[in-house]
Formats: C-alpha cells, structure tokens, sequence
C-alpha cells in the first residue's frame, strides 16, 4: 500500500501574505503536500512573478501543490484566474464554493473547460453545499462537466456520520479537509481512515483551518494528529 500523502492549507496563515517561510515551516514538520488559498490578499495570482516565486518556494520546500482553493464564491473571471497557477505549477484540484445550484452549474462548467486542459479538476467544497448527498447529486445530475468533491470532513460529522458521508461522495472525490488538529468531537478516525482507503482515494488528507494560538504551535498539533493517522493506517 502506497504511503498516504499529509497537507496543510496556508488558511492556517489567514489574510497574512504568503510567504517562502511559511511553506518551510510546514515542511519542517513533516508535511509533504499543501493547499493555496487564492485570494489577493494572500497570494497575487494576477501576477505571474509572483506564481514564479511560489514554485521556487514549493521546490525550496519538498512541497506538492495539491489544491488551489478559492475561499469564497467569487466572480467567475476572479476563480478563472485562480487557473493562471496551474499554467505554471502542477495543481490535481481547483475547490470551489456553491453559490445556487443554477448559478455553480452555469460557473463550474466555465470553470471545467478551462481547468481540463490543465490537468486540473474543479471540485465542489461540500462545506459550501448541505447536506453531502445534495453535492453528490450535484456532480452527477446537475452538471454538464467532470467535476468532483472536496469533502470538508469537520462539516460532514457535524450534519451526518463521516464514514456514510465518504461514502456517498466516493468516486467524485477529488480532496479531502481534515481539521486542523485532527481533533473533531466524536470522530472515529480510525474507521473513517480505513474508509478513505476503501473508496480508493489516493490523494493528500488536507489539514485545513485557522490557527488556534501561534501557528507554530497549531501545526504542532497537525504534526500530532497526523501521526496517529499515520500509526493507524500502518495497522489496518
């Protein structure tokens, strides 16, 4: 079984500008793949220097870009533009938030036409679009694109059980949010892990959040949460 890839979203450095020390840190502690949240005050993804400067950071780093996230709904040429990362950078997931259904349908196949020739697929952030079996009706019924799910992990335990809900959006899913301590209340991490493997998901499992406290100390806590993840998926 392939070792299973870890990430951190930089949500964990909210509105601050993204910086070469940031994607350090969360390699230092272990972490092999990260998420980009695509918002201006962030990252300047209109400027291609700057695109520039987060490859060599990524590969200063060890650090796959697995995700671009755009963290609200947006204007569709604003989300288009998120894209102008992947021309650069190799990017699997653009995630993307459900406004109405009529609305994400007319945007995410905009979105998927110019997405697919880069290899990247768009993916519905479930955290935007309750409950889950609403987004797996979506992928399949409510859209004329390939288009997948990023399942928010936090928000599916709180409106239904984690393991049903990898379970009904399994094969659209194309990104996974875990909290960021890993530390949801009454998760069972080890039967949902063993699902994630079931359904044949082989993407990273994204820490994602804000930071509790100094950063530092919050991927602390990551580091942690994935280690056990780590021990429990050696034992399965």
């Amino acid at each position: 079984m392939a070792k299973r890839s870890f990430g951190v979203s930089t949500r964990l450095y909210g509105s601050q500008r993204l910086q070469r020390a940031h994607l350090l840190d969360i390699a230092a502690h272990g972490f092999e793949a990260v998420e980009v949240v695509a918002a201006r005050t962030h990252i300047d993804f209109h400027n291609d220097s700057a695109i520039a400067d987060l490859q060599q950071w990524l590969a200063e780093a060890g650090l796959d870009l697995h995700n671009v996230t755009v963290p609200a709904p947006a204007p569709g040429e604003e989300t288009a533009q998120a894209l102008f990362i992947a021309r650069r950078i190799p990017v699997k997931a653009l995630i993307v938030q459900a406004t109405t259904p009529r609305e994400t349908a007319k945007a995410v196949e905009k979105l998927a036409a110019l997405a697919q020739p880069l290899g990247v697929t768009i993916a519905i952030d479930s955290a935007s679009m309750t409950p889950i079996g609403s987004v797996a009706h979506f992928v399949e019924t409510g859209v004329d694109a390939d288009i997948g799910v990023c399942l928010d992990m936090a928000g599916a335990a709180k409106n239904s059980d984690l393991v049903d809900a990898i379970e009904t959006v399994a094969e659209h899913l194309k990104a996974v949010h875990v909290p960021l301590d890993g530390a949801a209340g009454g998760i069972d991490w080890p039967s949902v892990l063993t699902t994630i493997q079931k359904v044949g998901y082989d993407g990273a499992l994204m820490f994602d959040g804000l930071a509790r406290g100094a950063t530092k100390e919050t991927l602390a806590r990551a580091t942690a949460a994935r280690e056990k993840m780590e021990r429990w998926l050696t034992s399965t």
